[in-house]
């Protein structure tokens, strides 16, 4: 039996070049069309906000169009306007990487307070963890994967906020 493995021309053959292990998508050009047809109001309502034409908007995220094309500032706007990151998470996950929000320095919290919070969101990330491998018939599903995502995120917003009190406790160094 022959197996045979593909690598698409962006990655080449190099020895130190990464290989993917799946297949890059259009992911972010659905959470496109997902965000701006998901948007509450309505697509019409969302391009009022953006302050684009609604056919123009609707022909920029439709997935056959191929004359009008969503720009990076109109990803911005679109996921600014409807507080819908999608488009977003959806670029990281096709380029490897994650997103998760900023954490806003801090530097005047609770020491206690803060330690105390980072311990509780680690409890509840294990939590989450321990409910997917303990629930997982048939594999773990996808609303425990964004349950364990989104305390995994929880956590490491804070560290940051944590990392951001201790740097404002600091004591200044000395003067030689």
């Amino acid at each position: 039996m022959r197996a045979t493995i593909s690598i698409d021309e962006a990655h080449g053959y190099g020895a130190d070049e990464p290989v993917p292990d799946k297949v890059r998508g259009h992911d972010a050009a659905v959470a496109a069309y997902d965000t701006a047809h998901g948007y509450e109001g309505g697509i019409a309502s969302l391009a009022k906000r953006m302050g684009q034409n609604p056919n123009t908007l609707t022909h920029k995220v439709n997935l056959q169009n191929t004359t009008h094309h969503l720009t990076l500032r109109d990803a911005i706007e679109l996921q600014w306007q409807s507080r819908d990151f999608r488009i977003l998470h959806a670029m990281a996950d096709e380029l490897d990487h994650v997103c998760i929000r900023s954490t806003p320095a801090h530097s005047e919290g609770d020491p206690l307070d803060t330690l105390m919070r980072l311990q509780m969101g680690f409890a509840d990330y294990v939590q989450a963890l321990g409910e997917a491998l303990t629930r997982r018939q048939g594999g773990v599903s996808r609303n425990q994967m964004r349950k364990a995502e989104h305390h995994a995120a929880e956590i490491v917003a804070s560290v940051g906020h944590a990392l951001a009190m201790l740097r404002g406790l600091m004591r200044e160094e000395p003067k030689a």
